[in-house]
């Protein structure tokens, strides 16, 4: 039926196809009669050629998309690979405009079947964000109840270092992971945000430092004597705080210049992943990510407040995701609330019940 009227809605919406290209929208009508007629012009229009929006293909789309947006992106790598993933299993040259929900549910199907939910989430909203350039440029578009795509997530689990924890670690790690393992403990910033850090970004004397946040923003975070002297043991090898020395010489590459064993190189965002893991296997600590470094940091400061500030949230409902403060410190939190609010000394058998505890 090429006249219907969606739920929640008091307007009649057409949606049919002249010569293989879809026409679609609200009439605006309430009426069946004037929505027909609103309908006949839209036909009348379509078959002389009137208001024709362009095509493009899938594959088209993609590219145009990544070079005016996704080329810019930090994670360009990766988002061309979803990019590529999206247009072989759509179809490269199938039109744009031409995708079903029931073509979305047959590529997440198949998509499902060698990556998590959480991947799959973020291919197809790629692809809604290519449509949505497209859509704005006037070219021809899908309508996608994208509700429906959207797959579930396992809550992700995130957890803190605890002291016990942070000594085998540091035991497990090769020395030159120390200072950037201890320095994200210790600052809560992130690990590109670590190894990307300058020494035209630190300002030693004044006891900050400034990152690159996500977005673009610049984040300022307060440094601590053992992040000043951390940062002042640094060799200034290169433009970066934190490097490494090359164990072997190995040749110039896309992503990164030549190498020569012996001497000095800023850190890559992931390069140096396999010694993270390893030295956490060694350590026997499970479930722990670099990313969870953020979160110990953050549960250190005992305050909620702190935490907000040095993670450079711009909501606390994002910093109480960082935020686990463990049993004794709410336990203290508890207790110096009560010391605060309780103005009554301790009757007797109050005393005697908490020196038998505190015996215990």
């Amino acid at each position: 039926m090429s006249l219907y009227k969606p739920a929640k809605s008091k307007y009649w919406h057409y949606d049919f196809r002249f010569k293989g290209h879809r026409h679609h929208g609200s009439t605006g009508c309430t009426s069946k009669r004037d929505a027909e007629r609103f309908q006949s012009e839209v036909r009348r229009k379509a078959a002389l050629g009137e208001d024709a929006k362009p095509t493009i293909a899938i594959d088209d789309a993609c590219g145009a998309w990544y070079l005016a947006k996704g080329q810019h992106l930090r994670s360009a790598k990766t988002i061309f690979y979803q990019l590529d993933n999206l247009a072989q299993g759509l179809g490269p040259t199938r039109p744009l405009h031409d995708i079903t929900l029931a073509d979305l549910d047959c590529y997440i199907a198949k998509r499902r079947g060698s990556v998590k939910n959480a991947s799959v989430n973020r291919e197809t909203a790629l692809l809604r964000r290519v449509i949505e350039w497209h859509e704005a440029r006037d070219f021809e578009a899908p309508s996608i109840k994208w509700k429906e795509v959207k797959l579930r997530e396992p809550k992700p689990v995130t957890r803190t270092l605890s002291a016990e924890e942070e000594h085998r670690l540091f035991a497990a790690l090769p020395e030159s992971l120390k200072p950037i393992v201890r320095f994200a403990l210790l600052s809560g910033q992130r690990k590109s945000e670590i190894v990307t850090l300058r020494w035209s970004d630190v300002d030693l004397a004044q006891a900050r430092a400034t990152v690159w946040a996500k977005g673009g923003r610049r984040h300022t975070f307060p440094l601590t004597p053992q992040l000043i002297a951390m940062i002042a043991n640094q060799p200034k090898a290169c433009a970066q705080v934190f490097t490494y020395v090359a164990e072997r010489s190995a040749p110039r590459r896309d992503d990164r210049p030549q190498r020569v064993k012996g001497q000095r190189y800023p850190f890559s965002r992931q390069g140096w992943d396999r010694k993270w893991r390893k030295a956490l296997k060694e350590a026997g600590i499970e479930g722990y990510r670099f990313h969870d470094n953020r979160h110990t940091a953050a549960t250190r400061t005992g305050s909620i407040e702190a935490a907000n500030q040095l993670l450079g949230h711009s909501d606390y409902r994002t910093t109480q995701r960082y935020f686990h403060p463990g049993e004794d410190s709410v336990r203290e939190a508890m207790i110096a609330a009560e010391s605060r609010n309780s103005p009554e000394p301790l009757d007797e058998s109050a005393e005697n019940t908490r020196k038998a505890a505190n015996d215990e």
